[in-house]
């Protein structure tokens, strides 16, 4: 403002010198010419102090807005969390000082007005400013005011550890004790009812965001962290045009081990396959194509491999069971039709199967455990999945009972198996206004 007085004052003093070079005609023609052409410039640096003003709260509201925005996935649906974050940056950005309040800013003639909008998926960014020309509110009263206005959306989505793809009944159930813990991902139900999401007696559930299509049912005892998005929209099955490897014909039939220590080769395995005793089984690297008939790793067997896939297929297929005394250790492939998988369930399976995980020594699950048809049970004693450098879900039904600690990581980049397309997360964040 001193800078605009300074140079109207300056371009004054340059015509009182030019008018007093002036004589007679021309001294008072120019003279009865001067208010207009002073004022023509004072409007001029008026509309021209406006539009930079106006630039500057613009691209602090603009900030503001996408800071905010950026801060959605983290703060998930705590608002002040969210207006905090674009409250700071607006605040730093006008006035070079973050910790500047509310009423100090109101002292500089700013206010800034932050709203969540669009169940909790936008940040809307009001900044306006006081400001009073010399000469431009004579021709426009509404110039002042100057009021901008910023929104920027956070399209991106969070990493997903449980998908429950099940319209209907509890697609998310927690029972005794269980434990479920998604480090960095989010729990989701796409169950339309009532208790979508079920965390019963002495149960525990912690995500990075915890949505359910219907409703959810804690109970007394049991804990959520944090509090559940109900009447979420349900979220489509990411791998649904992933393509299922061929069967072709039996390479095994019957195949059992008991007591034994063996390395087997990827193929197809008719009439399932089963490891009872004291066994340890190493898995070449490939795909186990499970034929009409159940995998079951029993008693005290060990089974490990890198680098393998089990695809559940035929007309009378049979679940995957690891029972509570085996030790399993297994990573699924890094290239390939299966890249990523560790169990592929046939989507033409024509019966619901549930599967199993009861082992206390299974650790190490890495890759995407795939049932577009079946459920799974896990109620093993000890942590499952928990040295895994990410574990993903996608069933019908996922159901935690008897006190299973179920720990879904999602450290993607400390390995090579990839993360199937539609299961990471993205951050982005757009202007839209």
């Amino acid at each position: 403002m001193a800078r605009r007085t300074g140079i109207l004052q300056e371009v004054i003093g340059t015509i009182g010198r030019l008018l007093g070079q002036c004589h007679g005609g021309i001294a008072v023609t120019f003279a009865l010419a001067l208010p207009v052409v002073i004022g023509a410039m004072g409007i001029a640096s008026d509309y021209g102090m406006m539009i930079k003003l106006r630039t500057d709260l613009q691209k602090a509201a603009d900030a503001a807005a996408v800071a905010g925005a950026r801060e959605i996935p983290l703060a998930r649906t705590n608002a002040a969390q969210i207006k905090s974050a674009a409250q700071s940056f607006a605040t730093f950005a006008l006035t070079g000082d973050s910790a500047a309040t509310a009423a100090a800013l109101k002292g500089s003639d700013l206010t800034i007005t932050i709203t969540v909008i669009d169940n909790f998926s936008a940040v809307k960014v009001d900044v306006s400013q006081v400001w009073t020309p010399f000469f431009a509110h004579f021709l426009q009263a509404g110039i002042t005011p100057i009021k901008v206005t910023a929104t920027a959306r956070f399209v991106g989505s969070n990493n997903i550890c449980v998908l429950g793809l099940a319209g209907s009944g509890r697609g998310v159930y927690l029972d005794k004790n269980s434990r479920l813990t998604g480090n960095n991902c989010g729990v989701f139900s796409n169950s339309t009812a009532s208790d979508s999401l079920s965390v019963n007696t002495g149960a525990y559930l912690k995500a990075q965001v915890i949505c359910a299509a219907g409703g959810s049912n804690t109970s007394s005892s049991g804990s959520v962290d944090p509090l559940p998005v109900t009447d979420c929209p349900a979220m489509a099955d990411p791998l649904v045009d992933r393509p299922a490897p061929s069967s072709g014909g039996c390479d095994q039939t019957g195949f059992s081990l008991l007591n034994q220590t063996r390395t087997l080769n990827p193929g197809v395995y008719c009439g399932g396959l089963t490891v009872d005793g004291i066994s340890t089984v190493t898995l070449s690297p490939g795909t186990y194509v499970i034929k009409n008939g159940p995998l079951l790793i029993e008693g005290k067997t060990t089974l490990k491999g890198d680098g393998v896939s089990f695809f559940v297929t035929g007309s009378s297929p049979g679940s995957l069971l690891f029972t509570p005394n085996t030790h399993i250790s297994l990573s699924a492939p890094v290239n390939g039709t299966m890249a990523g998988l560790l169990v592929f369930e046939d989507r033409d399976l024509g019966v619901k199967l549930k599967h199993k995980i009861s082992s206390n020594d299974a650790h190490s699950l890495i890759g995407t455990i795939y049932l577009p048809v079946g459920d799974l049970v896990v109620d093993a004693n000890k942590p499952v999945a928990d040295q895994s450098a990410y574990t993903a879900i996608i069933v019908q039904h996922l159901e935690l009972n008897s006190g299973p600690n179920l720990v879904l990581n999602s450290n993607y980049e400390t390995t090579d198996v990839p993360v199937p397309a539609g299961l990471k997360g993205t951050k982005q964040v757009i202007l839209t206004q």
